[in-house]
Order: C-alpha cells, then structure tokens, then sequence
C-alpha cells in the first residue's frame, strides 16, 4: 500500500474557505494537489455564523459568485460557490440547507458517481449519505465550536456526529487529535506543512523585494495570515512595539475574517505597526525574504488551543527565525523557533533570532522539508487505500 496514489477519483472538498481568498490554507493545496490525477470539485465554504451587518460587501461578492455557476480552474478542478441561507442555530434552516447544497453538488457532478466525501466543517455532517460517496473523510484543523458567533452547542453535536460517521479522520494539531481519537479509532495526527518550495525561494535566491517594504528600516519583523482579534494577541503586539520602538512591524493579511467585530484601529494607532491588507499568495516568498524575524503573536484560548499555523512551517521554508506565543500546538517544535509568553520575553527572543548563528537557520529548512506537500500527499494517499482496502475487505 506504501505506492497507492489516489487516480481517476471523483473528490468533494467541503471546504472551510472560499476559494478566491489570497490566504491559501488546507484546502486550497489539497484541492489542487489531488486536481493532478483526479476530478476535483471544490465547495466555497458555507460559513459557520450569521453574517454581520458589516459584511454586507462580501455577502454581495458571494451573491456575484453564485450567480455565476460552477467555475472550472483547470480541467479536472470545478469550484461551486453554493447558495444557502446564512442562519446556522436553527435546525430548520440547517435542514434545508443540506438539501439545497446536496442539490447543487449532484448538479454539478456526472450521474452515477461515487465521489470521496472531503468534509472540513461540523456544518456538512448531513451531507453523509445523500451523495452516494464511497469514502468520507473529515479533516480537523481548527477547535470549530471555539470560534467566534458561532452556535457551540451545535457544533459541538455535529461534529461528534461527523467524528463517529467519518471512515477516517486527519487532524492537524496533536491536541486535536488527542481529544477527536476517543470518537473514531482510524483518526492520524497530520500535522499542518507549508509549500517549501514556494517559500524556500526566500532562503535560495536573492528576490525582488516589493516596493512596499523596500525602504522600511532593519530589523524588520513580519506577520502574515489572518489578523482578527480572536487569534492575534494584539495587546502583546502593541506593548512589543512600543518597546521597540525602532523596529517596523509588518503586518500581512485579511482583517477580521472569521470575527467581523475585530478592532485594529489600535494597531493603526501605532506608528511602527504597518497593516499592508491582503497581497497574493504567490508574491509570499518575497515579503518573507525582507523580514529579519517572523511572528506568530497568537492569543492562548480554546480556538487557538487546537491551532498549528501553516505560516510556522512557511516561515521555517524560509530561512527565517520565529517568535511565537507558546501555543500548545507547538510544543514539539520548541528547538525550532523561540517561544514566548510576554512583552519582556518577546524582546528578549527578538534580540536573540537576530545574534544566531547559520546552523539554526539550516536546521530550519531541514526540518520544513519534512513538513511539505509532497511528504503529505503521499502520507494522506497511503492511508486512503488502507482505508479503501478495508472498506472492500468488510464488502
């Protein structure tokens, strides 16, 4: 079984993003990955809370994207931005929810297919059986009912549902998997990977640096990812800054996605804090390649407590030395970048990464290597036909 490869399948990714979004996360990799040697349609994430007020604009970017139907990326990949109503603590609503989505996916599929169930979010568990899929799988890479205005109770419910139905479970972070292997016994710790070819362009070739960071002063200290309150630690970021009053910091990122009511505004408010906005996926490598040191500045709380950030191991593609809060998530990675709980010892770690010697910065890309795509899809491949034998050996 170490050389099956998944070819000439039909896979669903009920995803947990959209797939215009210039972050790129799980989803997104996998769906482009398995693309290569099969029929791929990916769902635009159905949310998981009530749309506030405020979003108004990206509720009526998703009603352009409906309209416009099933869109083909390349031959073997579709994307469907499914129409549902964005009401998620009433069981009504969530019931016909599922036969809307369940509609549309058949739609858009050949008949008579039997397509791999790719499921990243509690909300789809009523999709299991409907579809006539041969392999659900559930992938566990965030704590779903932590999130910010979302109904916990209920997703607490479905995802024990999704856990005991699912015929194999990945997930992403050690404490995730800890708590979810008592539900489902065929449940692997595959933690997060990065790109490290795309990122390993900032430690191997000397790129053009965007103009927009260009003339900033050095050292320079880089975030990229989402910035909403419930994960960054603003209130660390804001006393580090203002210790270090010298240093530019440079923030990458959607605001708020996630949690619509995040603040930044006391981020603006400081005047070596810089919030770039959103910048595409593919120019990464070069704001990577300008920072002297990397940040990962999350909050410690139960969403975070499940979070093993992709960034950790982008940031490790590239060369570049990491400060991060000391998320339980990270533990086992301790040697690998400098851990950090306060202001004090964040300074402390800042001045640290900048004195180290060339040996850490190579056992970083080493050790990013291990955690790439390509080692990933072949350890995701190796349990799906496991599985898949399995399956025909109960038949």
């Amino acid at each position: 079984m170490n050389d099956f490869s998944l070819r000439d399948e039909t896979i669903i990714i009920l995803a947990n993003a959209e797939w215009d979004w210039s972050t790129r996360v799980n989803c997104h990799h996998l769906a482009t990955r398995l693309a290569e040697r099969n029929r791929v349609l990916f769902v635009d994430t159905i949310g998981g809370r009530t749309p506030a007020p405020r979003e108004v604009g990206k509720i009526w970017r998703r009603l352009q994207r409906i309209a416009g139907g099933v869109r083909w990326i390349t031959d073997t990949l579709q994307v469907l931005s499914p129409f549902v109503v964005p009401l998620y603590a009433s069981e009504r609503a969530r019931e016909l929810n599922t036969h809307l989505l369940a509609q549309q996916i058949r739609l858009a599929l050949p008949k008579n297919t039997q397509p791999l169930l790719w499921i990243f979010l509690p909300a789809h568990v009523g999709l299991i059986g409907k579809l006539n899929e041969k392999l659900v799988i559930y992938h566990c890479i965030d704590e779903h009912a932590a999130n910010p205005n979302v109904p916990a109770t209920q997703v607490r419910e479905r995802e024990a549902r999704l856990l005991k139905c699912a015929d194999v479970v990945f997930t992403s972070a050690r404490t995730l998997y800890e708590d979810r292997r008592t539900l489902n016994p065929h449940t692997f710790y595959l933690p997060n990977v990065a790109d490290a070819d795309l990122f390993g362009q900032a430690a191997a070739a000397a790129l053009e640096i965007p103009a927009d960071v260009k003339d900033l002063p050095h050292p320079l200290a880089g975030y990229i990812g989402n910035i909403s309150a419930y994960k960054v630690d603003f209130d660390l970021l804001c006393a580090v800054a203002q210790k270090k009053f010298d240093v530019p910091f440079v923030l990458i990122g959607p605001v708020g996605r996630g949690d619509p009511a995040t603040d930044v505004s006391r981020l603006r408010a400081q005047a070596n804090i810089i919030l770039l906005g959103e910048r595409a996926y593919a120019e990464m490598p070069r704001y990577v390649q300008a920072f002297d040191v990397c940040l990962i500045p999350n909050n410690h709380n139960a969403s975070t407590r499940g979070s093993l950030p992709m960034k950790f191991f982008e940031y490790l593609a590239a060369g570049k030395p990491v400060i991060a809060t000391d998320l339980p998530a990270l533990a086992e990675f301790r040697d690998f970048f400098y851990p950090v709980r306060t202001a004090d010892e964040f300074v402390a770690a800042f001045a640290a990464a900048l004195r180290e010697d060339a040996s850490r910065k190579r056992a970083r890309i080493a050790l990013a290597q291990k955690y790439s795509w390509a080692t990933r899809m072949r350890e995701l491949e190796r349990i799906l036909g496991e599985t898949l034998a399995r399956q025909t050996e109960a038949r």
